[in-house]
C-alpha cells in the first residue's frame, strides 16, 4: 500500500515538475552561518536581500533581529540603521 502511495506521488511530481509560470527568473535563497564560542548567527537572504537574522546562543532560545522602524520583514534588513531583537513568545 505505502509503496503504490509513493509511486504514485512520484509519477505525479514527474508530471508537473515545476509550476511557476516564470520559469525564465531563477530564485536564490542562500543561509550564511557565522559561528564562534558562544552565538551561532544566520543570516537569511533571498536574491542578495538580508530578509532576517537569527541569533542562537549555546543552551538559549534563538532570538531574530528586526528593523526599529517597523518595516517588513522582508525588506532589506542589510541598510537599516537599528536592529532590534524578537523573541517567540509562543510555537505551536
Amino acid at each position: 500500500m505505502i509503496i503504490r502511495l509513493l509511486s504514485i506521488i512520484f509519477a505525479l511530481s514527474l508530471l508537473f515538475p515545476c509550476l511557476n509560470t516564470d520559469a525564465g527568473e531563477t530564485e536564490q535563497e542562500v543561509i550564511s552561518i557565522v559561528e564562534d564560542k558562544e552565538r551561532t548567527i544566520y543570516e537569511y537572504r533571498h536574491n542578495g536581500v538580508l530578509i532576517m537574522i537569527k541569533v542562537q546562543y549555546k543552551n538559549r532560545r534563538p532570538y531574530y533581529m528586526v528593523p526599529a522602524d517597523g518595516a517588513a520583514h522582508y525588506s532589506d534588513l542589510s541598510r537599516k540603521k537599528h536592529l532590534y531583537p524578537q523573541w517567540v513568545i509562543l510555537e505551536w
